[in-house]
């Protein structure tokens, strides 16, 4: 069951980017500021809508989260489901579509909150998903587990970031590419073409 945003939350979110999009040095947004960006009394935004700038947060991520978690979890749940289909087809694709507030996320003081939110999230999932593999592998799955979201993470905020980011079908292939070679294999076999 999902939580229902109501259209002035959208708004009181928007305010909320819009403030971190125009100086995303500031650590302390306030509800004054939001407020104003909004064009609402702070004491509304308080009474009816959020509670703290934290809560507008927590909100943010649900939102983006939402879509995600289902899909992810579908994924990891099926023993015959393909990564790259997942990861091509499935994530970039509505990582894509949610990329402007992504954006503001990963070049603000937001992004480290954000990251430590998604690796806490999928951890559980995606060690699960490594041990159903029953992979027997020198490092333990829960350190590798880190390692691999940390580098998705990486990778897809390196992309999201961009001015003007590459499209879904241009940049699926990249994706896989460079998942498919550690870091160690592009500074000691670079690609000639």
């Amino acid at each position: 069951m999902g939580v229902i945003t109501s259209t002035t939350q959208l708004k009181i979110i928007d305010a909320y980017f819009r403030i971190l999009q125009e100086d995303s040095s500031w650590k302390k947004v306030t509800f004054a500021m939001v407020a104003e960006k909004a064009g609402m009394r702070r004491e509304s935004i308080y009474r009816y809508h959020f509670s703290n700038i934290e809560e507008i947060k927590e909100r943010i991520y649900y939102l983006i989260d939402a879509e995600i978690e289902e899909i992810s979890k579908d994924f990891f749940m099926d023993k015959n489901g393909n990564l790259n289909i997942f990861l091509t087809q499935k994530l970039l694709p509505l990582l894509f579509s949610k990329k402007d507030w992504l954006k503001v996320i990963y070049k603000t003081t937001m992004s480290a909150e954000w990251n430590e939110f998604l690796i806490e999230k999928y951890s559980p999932l995606l060690e699960s998903y490594l041990n159903r593999l029953e992979k027997k592998e020198v490092i333990p799955n829960s350190f590798l587990v880190l390692i691999i979201i940390k580098q998705i993470i990486a990778i897809l905020s390196t992309w999201l970031m961009d001015d003007n980011p590459e499209p879904v079908s241009l940049f699926q292939e990249k994706l896989i590419s460079i998942l498919q070679k550690s870091p160690y294999d592009y500074l000691v076999n670079p690609t000639k073409e």
